[in-house]
């Protein structure tokens, strides 16, 4: 529909039709941030403004939540944090030149309901500064609450999909991560009402299949909507999840025109081409109203070349790793050497992630141990430079199981004999490396993988225990992958330890199934929710999958004792998968007889992890 003549959007559309859709200098800053360091954060923001600036952008876009880091959970339901985020806002605004600066962060709003009965005033917000103001705010709009995301628990939605932004003499759109992913959402009424670039800050989790996706998505959305976007991404680890950065420049026919690296920092500056202005049915907030004049094309950056599956696994398992340790106040870790594939794998990683230097590994035999185990320990510490340290368990064990036969029944039920217990070297590792990471301020890592902690064959507080579990989402298949590429993964680890049986396989003998059948298990049931008839359809043994089933639902609490881990997986057991512990239900297949048949287990982990769901 044509703007009434002398109308505002009559006034805005003669300008428009003034120019030719011409360029804007965009710049990227792809920064690692971290969660509540405001200052910090704002200090990098500085730093990026003022290169932004130095290169003559018409406008910088950072990422969603650059400001506070992301997510900020339940941060903002302190006043103090919200205001301290509002203060830095107002005080990177008071630099801010000429250069239009788009940054992530949260925002006091009027109260308000979303689907729910609670009014929430805090907005995730992308503030626009320019020429010492704010001078204006977006609030997002479409707030997840699936897989790791929980935004609409604290957070209020925005109100104005199709709010536009006058930078000069173009016209901006402004849409913040999810409301991208709805097919008709912000983006598609920014375009409608006349906007010629859509500015995306984002905080996208990596997950092994997300970049492609993401890639497809975006080129799309920019085609569907006849305008360029630009997709800014956070990079970097915040607890259990990493950032892989991969922010993008689409053009508006879906050309990609930038792509920027996986797991690392990255600062661009490129001249997009704008679509032919169109009529304006919002009346635009006004930015500034100063065009800049006409200049030479900037040289366009090069995109960076995708990485393969496992390149970016290995990036997402070190960026996740060393932000970890390192946002945590720990400069070294520590971890058990046994000589076994896991603990090697996660030795091998962190020190990549973090240097050999900053690596301790413990090798701690017990009176039965295998000497051929020490070796391997020792082999892999020498292989990979890290520090190593031996200590011997017997004398611990012999003390332990003095102390423990001396326990004496004072009243119950119970007798001397019922209290008695032998002592294991299994239970009294964790007890060393706890020690020794108090007294020397190391972190300590637990080395337990996917797979087994999937089935119940992590055992508890010794295989789960530790501050950090960068193998968690890994499934054993996959370190198997990684320890065979030429280029990534921890390719020093003595072959010798990587051919030897796993500890899993040595307790559960002949009816323990291959990993290739436990990860495919794993993976259909815990990711795509199929079921026992499921996977009995593609072929596998019933038997088998009953089995495994009844693992993965018994050995929740087990998990539960697990710490965090680097999340590569598009659901992962923790936040992604939300189970509860007490639960009697279990997976079944009805036969042709109408009986039905419960999940059960047949290989054995143990009378005290029996997964009879009636016991």
């Amino acid at each position: 529909m044509a703007a009434a003549p002398g109308s505002v959007t009559d006034v805005w559309s003669s300008l428009m039709r003034e120019s030719d859709g011409g360029r804007l200098r965009v710049a990227i800053g792809q920064i690692p941030v971290a969660v509540g360091a405001i200052g910090r954060n704002a200090e990098r923001i500085a730093e990026v403004m003022a290169w932004a600036e130095h290169c003559g952008a018409d406008v910088l876009v950072l990422p969603e939540l650059a400001l506070t880091g992301y997510p900020v959970a339940d941060l903002v339901l302190h006043r103090e944090f919200v205001a301290e985020a509002e203060e830095a806002a107002a005080g990177l605004a008071e630099i801010a030149g000429e250069t239009t600066t788009v940054v992530g962060t949260v925002t006091r709003v009027p109260a308000r309901r979303s689907w729910d009965s609670v009014e929430r005033d805090v907005s995730i917000s992308a503030v626009v500064l320019n020429r010492g103001e704010v001078r204006g705010a977006y609030h997002k709009i479409l707030l997840p609450t699936y897989g790791a995301f929980d935004e609409g628990r604290n957070i209020a939605p925005g109100g104005q999909a199709d709010a536009l932004w006058a930078i000069g003499d173009v016209v901006a759109g402004i849409s913040i991560c999810e409301d991208l992913w709805s097919g008709d959402g912000p983006p598609e009424a920014q375009a409608r009402a006349g906007a010629q670039i859509l500015l995306a800050p984002n905080a996208s989790p990596y997950h092994r299949t997300k970049r492609a996706g993401r890639e497809r998505h975006t080129a799309q959305l920019a085609r569907r909507n006849g305008v360029p976007l630009v997709y800014a991404n956070l990079v970097g680890g915040q607890d259990d999840i990493v950032f892989d950065g991969s922010s993008l420049v689409i053009g508006a026919d879906g050309t990609l025109l930038y792509r920027a690296p996986a797991f690392r920092e990255d600062r661009a500056v490129l001249d997009v081409a704008l679509p032919a202005p169109r009529v304006l049915t919002t009346r635009p907030t006004t930015v500034h109203a100063v065009p800049r004049p006409r200049r030479p094309p900037a040289d366009a950056p090069r995109p960076h070349d995708a990485a393969g599956e496992l390149e970016e696994i290995w990036g997402a398992l070190c960026t996740g790793t060393r932000d970890f340790v390192e946002k945590n106040g720990f400069r070294r870790v520590i971890l058990g050497l046994s000589g076994g594939m896991d603990a090697a794998f996660t030795a091998a990683l962190a020190a990549e992630a973090l240097g050999p230097d900053a690596v301790l590994g413990v090798a701690m035999p017990g009176p039965d141990t295998d000497p051929d185990e020490l070796d391997a320990a020792r082999d892999v510490a020498e292989a990979l430079g890290i520090g190593f340290a031996v200590v011997p368990l017997e004398p611990l064990v012999s003390a332990s199981a003095s102390v423990l036969a001396s326990a004496t029944a004072v009243h119950g039920p119970w007798t001397t004999e019922a209290l008695d217990a032998p002592a294991h070297p299994a239970q009294l590792r964790p007890g060393v490396l706890t020690t020794m990471s108090a007294a020397h301020g190391l972190l300590l890592l637990a080395t337990t993988n996917k797979t087994e902690l999937s089935i119940g064959a992590a055992i508890p507080h010794t295989d789960t225990v530790g501050g950090f579990a960068p193998l968690r989402d890994c499934p054993k298949t996959l370190l198997y992958r990684l320890a065979a590429h030429p280029h990534v993964g921890p390719g020093r680890i003595p072959r010798h330890v990587l051919e030897k049986r796993t500890s899993a396989q040595e307790r559960f003998g002949e009816g323990f199934p291959s990993y290739e059948v436990l990860d495919v298990i794993v993976q259909r049931y815990v990711q795509y929710g199929e079921g026992v008839e499921d996977l009995a359809a593609r072929g596998y043994d019933v038997d088998v999958v009953l089995d495994v089933l009844a693992r993965i639902d018994a050995a929740e609490s087990v998990r539960r004792q697990a710490p965090l881990g680097v999340t590569i997986s598009p659901r992962a057991f923790g936040t992604d998968r939300r189970m509860p512990v007490t639960n009697a239900w279990r997976p079944t297949r009805r036969r042709d007889s109408g009986r039905v048949d419960p999940a059960h287990a047949r290989f054995p982990l143990g009378p005290e992890t029996a997964a009879d769901p009636d016991r």
